[in-house]
């Protein structure tokens, strides 16, 4: 080391060498287990390795096993300091394994998404959202999500964080430029198919419980997810494949849970001011040519605010689907699913339903003196905690954040009808049948007997 004596450099090794820990270990030794490690690995993240050389030092490098690495794969792809290497950090350049030159990589997906930061500003001036900090990293997921050529991305929004058990997700909700290969499904005579590519399936979600980790697809929702999770009140854990716990059974993995939940608070709390969109044939929404903002004031009134995805029915679709009657068949009366007449395209909030015995949303303003200048107003859930809808002129957003429970009175499902008793005549008896009659022998076999 330039500039160092050479008494000073043993004065420092012998102070590194000194013990440091009541197991006994110095500082000294443990950075040379630690470079040791490195050096017999080689891994591609030393740097995330060495900064995470904390847990090394939890577990003395005693391995039960000789060979054991100082990190797992998936402790490595869960971890913070990883993760946020890779969101905030320069993207890895592929290289040649044999040449060692860079390869050259697809050019960035070319997308659509809204300005997460200005939206950032917004919540924070009501006291909602995630912070700037946070939202900062979620612009970066949303690039990251965004530009990934593999994944084909063409609109993205960040739709919210539900909060978990054991870890949370961060919700994305895209279109893609090429739609998604359904499996075809195996229904049964009463079962509903599901939507395809509209009404609850006209958003692709991906999830991820660290910004920057890996992102997950979500499964297509299906009519049965819907309708069960609708008996169900449940945290979600945080494990996409975590088996739903409850009773009635869920038809599912925790993703197709989180998925039929997501479809619920969309379809209730994601929201748009009045006069922004006009609807179009068959439901679609364009946006309105000549849009006028309304004064700050009158945005926090239900009346200001309209529903802008299409309603979630009781049959689980957005869309009614009436089995068509079969050649020769008499045609059924449609049951009360099949003939449900939901609200109309845009309807505005002052129509919603109480919550509670009270009005279904709250307002919400970035000041209590409504001449303030630059005002941010909007409304919040009482249905779904956690949801809110803001505006600042012609700029409007939607997020949630929460468990993903909704604030209604919850009855749990009654258990099926027990089994009934054995009809008397089976019950088991003591007496014994009565000896059947020996049956006569054939006429030949006689004969050859009297012979």
């Amino acid at each position: 080391m330039p500039g160092v004596k050479e008494n000073q450099l043993q004065e420092a090794v012998a102070f590194l060498q000194k013990t440091g820990s009541t197991g006994g270990n110095s500082v000294y030794e443990h950075l040379t287990k630690v470079v040791w490690k490195i050096l017999q690995e080689r891994p591609a993240d030393a740097v995330d390795l060495l900064e995470t050389s904390y847990l090394a030092k939890q577990t003395n490098f005693e391995a039960k096993q000789p060979t054991a690495p100082l990190l797992t794969q998936e402790q490595v792809e869960k971890s913070y300091s990883k993760a946020a290497a890779k969101l905030f950090g320069n993207p890895d350049v592929p290289t040649d394994s044999e040449t060692g030159e860079p390869v050259e990589s697809e050019a960035a997906n070319e997308y659509e998404c809204e300005n997460v930061m200005g939206d950032a500003a917004m919540f924070d001036a009501v006291g909602a959202g995630l912070g700037r900090t946070e939202m900062y990293g979620i612009m970066l997921a949303v690039k990251q999500l965004g530009e990934t050529p593999a994944l084909g991305v063409a609109t993205v929004r960040f739709f919210g964080k539900v909060l978990g058990t054991h870890a949370d997700y961060y919700v994305f909700e895209t279109t893609l430029k090429e739609p998604v290969e359904e499996e075809e499904e195996a229904l049964g005579p009463n079962d509903v198919p599901m939507e395809k590519g509209s009404g609850s399936n006209g958003y692709v979600y991906f999830v991820c419980n660290q910004l920057g980790g890996p992102l997950s697809r979500l499964p297509s929702v299906k009519p049965t997810h819907i309708k069960k999770a609708r008996q169900l009140k449940k945290f979600v854990t945080g494990k996409l494949d975590a088996p739903v716990s409850a009773y009635p059974p869920f038809p599912g993995t925790e993703a197709h849970f989180l998925r039929a939940q997501i479809a619920r608070i969309a379809a209730t709390t994601v929201l748009c001011p009045v006069g922004y969109f006009n609807a179009g044939e068959e439901g679609a929404l364009e946006k309105a040519e000549e849009f006028t903002p309304q004064p700050a004031a009158e945005m926090g009134s239900a009346a200001s605010w309209s529903h802008r995805y299409p309603h979630l029915k009781k049959q689980g679709r957005c869309a009614l689907f009436v089995k068509e009657a079969e050649e020769g068949a008499e045609e059924k009366e449609p049951t009360e699913e099949e003939s449900e007449a939901g609200p109309e395209a845009l309807s505005t909030l002052d129509k919603d339903a109480e919550v509670a015995g009270g009005e279904g949303w709250s307002p919400v303003f970035s000041s209590s003196n409504q001449n303030v200048k630059f005002q941010v107003a909007g409304v919040r859930s009482n249905l779904w905690p956690g949801a809110l809808a803001v505006t600042s002129g012609a700029a409007f957003s939607n997020i949630y954040v929460g468990w993903g429970i909704k604030n209604a009175p919850f009855v749990p499902m009654p258990p099926p009808p027990v089994a009934t008793e054995y009809d008397q005549a089976l019950v088991e008896s003591k007496d014994l049948p009565v000896r059947p009659e020996p049956e006569a022998p054939p006429a030949e076999d006689a004969e050859a007997a009297d012979e």
